[in-house]
């Protein structure tokens, strides 16, 4: 609605009524009872507060007998039209007529004569004649303004009102459809943590990372790169190429997070749960991220840090590291875990294939020195490697040994950072860089063949 000009307070001279019919039939009242917490509730839903719900009816409905309904109030433009559906179909009130009482009061004012008297024995001075004649002019003129905006208008509530019941109708299919999935999902879950051995439980999932972390070795000793006419992106470095298919994968499954249909399916595989955890989620879980800050963190160093060590080492060892150190990092939370009994954690997020990646980068480079964007060369010059590496390991370490593995939230969500996978990503990234060859082998493996 648009604001009319001259009303910005609305509810003086109607607070001076102090009627006490407060039935539907009446439209003199201005002081609304207090409705019962329950009737707030059916009228603004169950996150509205008491006192402010009947405070919200009371300045609403002194706007509609104040002609001020275009006023803005403070409160919450959902909550409000709830408020002025309710009032309307509770309490009618004529505001078109309210509307137009008000805009005569105010042109009234306007162009009521003054009562001062002058003190010159010569009269009012012919200026102040002037300034007064212009300012009932000007008053006259932004009256005849509001009242014809306010005839365009009228019928503007009721088309609000049926927008917003059509709107609100959409989102409560919306949500009904989403309530659908969520309950399955729930059912799907676990009710109690089921009774198991430490080696039933891990033992599985123990197996599958063994076998994963194999075949990630054998990965890396017999990939060649592929020849420069097979690539798919010949004109894009094989370490951008090979980053960017990572960071696509990412963004696919959280994406898949926001489809509801497939919520039971993301529970099971995508998030390891040391309750009863699935052998497919130590590998799926590394590219699993539930919110977008999560992601965008994770794919920056991903990306940075990635690309870098992709170029050092080539794409066989890269893929075989990411993968590989991201399952024994999961591997060892589970473990951790299982042997502390945390059985409401859920982990997922590729910070312990990252943390791999990064103490790798750091180790191979420890006689060479690093950049660190976006700083530059001369504000990094003198910063040894391995001193960043332990850097990082001592913060992970400060903040485990202050109350848990999980104590630091992450900005804007509930997701908590994972310190144990970060530090077991560091080790394993760490063991891993002492079977890589000192001298960089990325330029030769980049070489592509033609």
């Amino acid at each position: 609605m648009r604001c009319f000009s001259g009303s910005a307070t609305f509810s003086t001279q109607f607070r001076k009524r102090d009627a006490t019919d407060n039935s539907p039939n009446s439209t003199s009242f201005t002081k609304l009872q207090k409705f019962s917490k329950d009737e707030i509730t059916s009228i603004f839903g169950k996150r509205m507060d008491h006192a402010e719900g009947n405070r919200l009816l009371q300045l609403i409905q002194e706007q509609r007998l104040a002609g001020t309904i275009d006023v803005d109030v403070p409160a919450p433009p959902r909550q409000k039209q709830k408020a002025l559906a309710w009032l309307r179909r509770t309490y009618p009130v004529d505001e078109e007529q309210a509307i137009v009482d008000r805009l005569e009061r105010e042109e009234q004012a306007a162009l009521r004569p003054q009562e001062q008297q002058s003190d010159s024995v010569y009269g009012d001075p012919v200026i102040d004649q002037i300034k007064r004649r212009n300012l009932a002019r000007q008053a006259r003129e932004n009256a005849e303004k509001a009242k014809a905006e306010a005839e365009s208008q009228l019928e503007l509530p009721v088309s609000a009102t049926k927008a917003l019941a059509e709107r609100e109708e959409r989102r409560s299919m919306n949500r009904a459809w989403v309530e659908r999935y969520k309950r399955k999902a729930e059912e799907a879950g676990l009710n109690s943590v089921p009774q198991l051995s430490f080696f039933r439980r891990v033992g599985p999932a123990t197996i599958a990372a063994v076998g994963v972390i194999f075949c990630c070795v054998m990965f890396a000793l017999s990939y060649l790169p592929p020849p420069r006419a097979a690539r798919q992106f010949p004109n894009i470095s094989m370490a951008a190429a090979t980053v960017g298919a990572l960071i696509g994968i990412n963004c696919t499954v959280w994406l898949a997070w926001r489809l509801p249909p497939l919520w039971v399916f993301m529970n099971r595989v995508f998030i390891l749960v040391p309750a009863y955890p699935y052998a497919s989620s130590m590998v799926a879980n590394l590219f699993s991220h539930q919110h977008l800050s999560h992601l965008a963190a994770n794919m920056a160093v991903l990306w940075f840090v990635g690309t870098k060590l992709h170029e050092d080492i080539g794409r066989g060892p890269f893929l075989a590291l990411y993968i590989g150190c991201g399952v024994a990092a999961s591997q060892f939370l589970l473990v951790y875990t299982v042997i502390r009994k945390n059985w409401r954690l859920g982990s997922l997020g590729c910070s312990g294939a990252l943390s791999a990646l990064l103490a790798t980068w750091l180790y191979i480079n420890k006689e060479k020195g690093i950049r660190i964007w976006p700083f530059p060369p001369a504000a990094t010059e003198g910063i040894q490697p391995l001193f960043v590496l332990a850097l990082l390991v001592a913060l992970d370490l400060i903040r485990l040994r202050r109350r848990s593995p999980l104590i630091k939230y992450m900005p804007g969500t509930d997701t908590k950072i994972d310190h144990i996978s970060h530090l077991a990503g560091y080790g394993s990234g760490i063991v891993a860089a002492q079977f890589l060859r000192p001298e960089p082998r990325g330029k030769q493996q980049n070489e592509t063949r033609r």
